[in-house]
């Protein structure tokens, strides 16, 4: 019996989330499976910070115009509707299709009213790529020409996949260790009540080109190139009347810090990015590992260089707890000995002090 393309694109799936891929890599081969495997007309997929569910950069967009980027995310954080994003990462399914979320009547949805007006979108499927009970990336796809939704089978397949996913964002964070940068400090812009850059400083310029985005927006009247995860966090400190943060990575692997707040006067917006400290990063890399606090204790105790009998002590554990702990610890992070322990959860991670601030996450 010949196998059906949605159970070859999930074994090509599986198969390419064990092989532990850049995101950037991985969600190219992973949408090309999905475009193989049922028709889609225009797809984005990011990955997103786990603890704020913000795009991260590492994204990639195929047959979206550019002028929906910024509806795209004004529509997620300013306008109520019906499959966003937060309710698909909190809520009991994470995938859904929007006919049948509306009852078949898609036009209910402001933000399918607005895309058709740049595109032809008649039916759209969104999905929360999530693992350990965090989101660690989105998926929005369209199709044109249709006056039905994506069918039973196609959302059961999306179903499938999306965890895979999720797993494979997850472990290509912590397979692919960030770095540091000391060579240039924060930069700032302003972003205006439409979404766009007025001006910036040159540092803010520098990080625009560097950062590794999900959908850069080329803006003629700047004469620069602005990464979307910029507009991402002005948008949401518009709608939620507060200031914004969120994390993004430089083609480099480097972790930024976006930090987006409302001027005490008008729409205007001021966003600063900056290198991310090792108290920003680390809860990224504890929910990766998915480590308990017990396990972390255990992992700094051995960093330190005690052995069992002193981590047992110290920790008021016995010597066959501490060992249990420290298997889990090897099956989690995928190692096995005390020496690669040490040298993947902190050597490679090489932020300064990213060893205290992974077990002051775990406090």
């Amino acid at each position: 019996m010949t196998a059906s393309p949605f159970a070859r694109a999930a074994r090509r799936i599986d198969a390419l989330a064990g092989e532990q891929l850049p995101a950037r890599p991985l969600l190219d081969a992973i949408s090309a499976e999905l475009r193989a495997a049922m028709p889609i007309d225009a797809l984005f997929m990011a990955a997103t910070d786990p603890q704020t569910g913000l795009a991260m950069g590492a994204g990639i967009v195929h047959d979206m115009p550019q002028s929906v980027c910024r509806p795209f995310w004004e529509y997620e954080f300013e306008v109520p509707d019906f499959n966003q994003f937060e309710d698909l990462a909190r809520g009991p399914r994470a995938v859904a299709d929007l006919h049948a979320a509306t009852g078949g009547r898609p036009e209910r949805s402001a933000r399918w009213r607005e895309f058709r007006t740049h595109m032809d979108s008649d039916a759209e499927l969104r999905a929360s790529l999530r693992a350990g009970g965090h989101t660690w990336g989105i998926l929005h796809l369209n199709r044109a020409g249709t006056t039905r939704g994506f069918n039973d089978d196609e959302v059961a397949f999306v179903e499938t996949m999306a965890p895979v996913v999720g797993r494979a964002l997850r472990a290509s964070l912590v397979s692919h260790p960030a770095k540091t940068d000391a060579r240039r400090g924060p930069g700032m812009a302003i972003v205006d009540g439409d979404g766009r850059v007025q001006t910036a400083t040159p540092e803010a310029f520098a990080w625009f080109d560097e950062i590794d985005t999900a959908y850069p927006l080329v803006d003629p009247a700047l004469g620069a190139s602005v990464p979307s995860e910029v507009m991402v966090a002005a948008a949401e400190a518009r709608a939620r009347g507060q200031a914004s943060r969120a994390l993004a990575r430089t083609h480099s692997g480097v972790f930024l810090l976006i930090h987006a707040s409302r001027l005490h006067t008008g729409d205007a917006t001021a966003v600063v990015i900056e290198p991310a400290k090792a108290s920003e990063v680390a809860p990224l890399i504890v929910d990766a590992y998915e480590l308990t606090p017990r396990e972390l204790d255990v992992t700094r105790a051995l960093a330190r260089g005690l052995t069992t009998s002193e981590i047992a002590r110290e920790l008021h554990l016995s010597r066959y707890t501490v060992q249990d702990h420290l298997k889990a610890v090897y099956e989690k992070v995928g190692v096995g000995s005390r020496g690669e322990l040490v040298a993947k959860m902190f050597a490679d991670h090489h932020f300064d002090g990213l060893s205290a601030a992974i077990h002051a996450e775990a406090a």
